[in-house]
């Protein structure tokens, strides 16, 4: 099993900001429900731009990462730990470079040790999770 970082691409046809955006404040409206502790009462995403990333499921909310930086024009990354320890986080790192069809948006899901290749294993869906993204800012 791999320790390489996870890596997914997609091109959306919107500025680097509105990309930067919908990635970031409106990650609840595309995130797959499928993907939270409760998919039932799951109501969205809260990300706190100096703070805890959370998905919200009515009153409760569970951290599962903490914002690492925010750059509207082009960065946003997080330590991440849905699904494994808070402990041993991994980074979650997103760039929205300007292209010639829209801004080229880059997921990059790093920071795995060894004895983590079982967990990282269950994080391969990025790519997925970007169709349903690029669908949402389209």
């Amino acid at each position: 099993m791999s320790l390489d970082p996870v890596v997914a691409e997609v091109t959306v046809p919107v500025t680097p900001t509105e990309a930067f955006v919908g990635f970031t404040a409106q990650m609840g409206e595309w995130w797959d429900p499928l993907l939270t502790p409760d998919p039932a009462t799951f109501t969205g995403i809260a990300i706190d731009p100096h703070g805890d990333v959370a998905m919200v499921h009515g009153d409760e909310q569970y951290v599962w990462g903490r914002v690492t930086e925010w750059d509207p024009i082009g960065r946003y990354s997080q330590e991440f730990w849905l699904g494994h320890a808070e402990e041993s986080p991994t980074t979650l790192v997103v760039t929205f470079t300007e292209g010639p069809d829209g801004t080229e948006v880059r997921l990059e899901h790093s920071g795995w040790t060894p004895g983590s290749e079982e967990v990282r294993a269950r994080y391969t869906d990025w790519a997925r999770l970007l169709e349903r993204y690029a669908a949402h800012v389209s």
